[in-house]
């Protein structure tokens, strides 16, 4: 019979091609879409996650972080004035002092890796900033004959040197935590404020209409190798206090006393002295004036500083106590 032939080719097709049974099947397809649909619900809740819940949960890591370094950098600073309090004039040596320093957040595991901190040591040098200066003239009769000593920097009017904590951070504002003069620093993008200042005391032993203000204040200049350590853990921050002496100063007539700082956050001494003068019933403009200005590099402006003076009249008594202070930072047990 010829190929061409209905019943044939009817046959002969029902006998070569067979429908499969599973093609009725719809339990394979029904476990395949069920999987589909699971991994696009676990990928959606992924990314509600990473978009949602990790940049909250790190920023309140940084922001943690941040107020742990804050509590770090205060014990150093109150550890060396406490070493330089009991220090000035006397023949018993300083405590070592060591203090660790927490450089990075913690991060989230798998999804978000720490954020790296930068901590530089920057010591006291010529003409570098910062800069800490006093400026007062003391007249004082000894052996019959006025004497005069005036404070510069090349005597104990200068202090410099400083500790510097850069954390950049991604989901907290970036900020800086510096420890200079004597005071802490706390520096952001929307400003910048001393947090702990300087051992400073004012007091007033005239009346408002004739003051005569003493002046007790203590610098403190930073001394060491230029160091800087980045990356994550902590570091350890190893402080000496070198030299620390207090000398008093009376004027039968009461006279000026200047403050000349050279420093990049020269907004946060103002604002400091500012504070700290008003606090201590002192008048601007009468009992004290304040002027700065800013030296801008275009090129660079991480150079920038600002060159701030502040005068304060009829200053009686000044009680100085400068104090040298050996800073030195590396890995934990290996400093």
């Amino acid at each position: 019979m010829s190929p061409q032939h209905a019943s044939y080719s009817a046959n002969s097709t029902g006998d070569r091609i067979k429908k499969s049974p599973r093609w009725d099947d719809d339990q394979g397809v029904a476990a395949t879409v069920g999987t589909i649909m699971s991994l696009l619900v676990f990928i959606s809740l992924m990314g509600i996650f990473t978009n949602q819940f990790v940049p909250v949960w790190m920023s309140d890591q940084e922001s943690t972080h941040m107020s742990t370094v804050i509590e770090q950098f205060i014990n150093l600073k109150s550890s060396i004035d406490i070493s330089i309090s009991n220090n000035p004039n006397s023949l018993i040596a300083p405590s070592p002092i060591f203090v660790p320093i927490k450089l990075s957040t913690d991060g989230i595991p798998v999804f978000a890796g720490p954020t790296a901190g930068i901590l530089t040591m920057s010591p006291d040098t010529t003409d570098q900033r910062p800069s800490f200066n006093i400026n007062y003239t003391w007249v004082s009769d000894v052996s019959g004959s006025p004497q005069t000593y005036y404070l510069t920097g090349a005597n104990d009017g200068h202090a410099g040197g400083n500790l510097d904590l850069y954390c950049p951070n991604r989901y907290f504002v970036e900020q800086h935590i510096v420890y200079e003069g004597g005071a802490i620093i706390l520096n952001q993008s929307d400003g910048e404020f001393i947090i702990a200042g300087p051992q400073l005391a004012i007091r007033n032993m005239g009346t408002v209409a004739s003051p005569n203000w003493t002046i007790m204040i203590t610098q403190v200049t930073v001394e060491g190798t230029n160091n800087t350590i980045g990356g994550t853990g902590s570091k350890g921050v190893v402080a000496d206090l070198k030299f620390a002496d207090t000398n008093s100063m009376s004027n039968p007539v009461p006279s000026d006393l200047v403050f000349d700082i050279a420093s990049p956050h020269g907004i946060a001494w103002l604002s400091y002295f500012n504070r700290s003068f008003n606090a201590s019933g002192m008048r601007y403009n009468v009992d004290y004036n304040m002027s700065y200005q800013l030296v801008n590099f275009p090129s660079n402006t991480l150079n920038n500083y600002y060159i701030v003076q502040i005068t304060v009249k009829n200053v009686g008594t000044l009680d100085h106590t400068r104090a040298t202070v050996t800073l030195s930072i590396g890995e934990l047990g290996i400093i």
